[in-house]
């Protein structure tokens, strides 16, 4: 069976939501290791993975988008945050391809950094994202300032309109 290295960001909220498919690869035989939050080693080792912490650096640097004046100074703010962390994650995620010699990886989508060491290490690897992509939709409003959903004329121009204004500050 394969080795699967899976790379976390320090976020319990993007640890917990791809440890079920963690321990469907680990009953399904394959070995997994994985580099996490330092306070959820010991939990993850007892389901059964090699697990490891991330660079105590990556729990360093905290959110502070809510101090952010607007939304759109919140999300610069997160922006200069993932952009910090990368600076990290990329050269942890190269330490982890070295120790753990695996034949896959799983890297969080939010680990900006290791997303591009995975894609540059030539091997088999997959993201996963922990919460709903902002993607656009004929069904759904956009992304972002919490509208209901509109229907209609009136509603797809409203949503047509608003779209470019939402995902152009992203």
């Amino acid at each position: 069976m394969a080795r699967v290295l899976a790379y976390t960001s320090p976020a319990r909220g993007h640890l917990f939501p791809v440890t079920p498919i963690l321990d469907e690869l680990a009953g399904r035989g394959h070995d997994v290791a994985l580099r996490t939050l330092a306070s959820e080693v010991d939990l993850m080792r007892a389901r059964g993975f090699d697990a490891a912490p991330i660079d105590p650096a990556l729990e360093r640097i905290a959110p502070d988008d809510y101090l952010g004046r607007t939304p759109l100074g919140a999300q610069k703010r997160s922006v200069r945050m993932f952009c910090a962390r990368a600076e990290h994650d990329a050269d942890d995620l190269r330490r982890g391809i070295e120790e753990v010699r695996p034949d896959a990886l799983l890297v969080d989508i939010a680990a900006w950094g290791a997303l591009a060491v995975a894609e540059a290490w030539g091997g088999a690897w997959a993201s996963w994202c922990p919460y709903p992509l902002p993607l656009p939709s004929r069904d759904a409003p956009p992304f972002g300032p919490g509208l209901r959903p509109a229907h209609g004329r009136l509603g797809r121009l409203r949503d047509a309109a608003l779209r470019p204004v939402v995902f152009g500050t992203l």
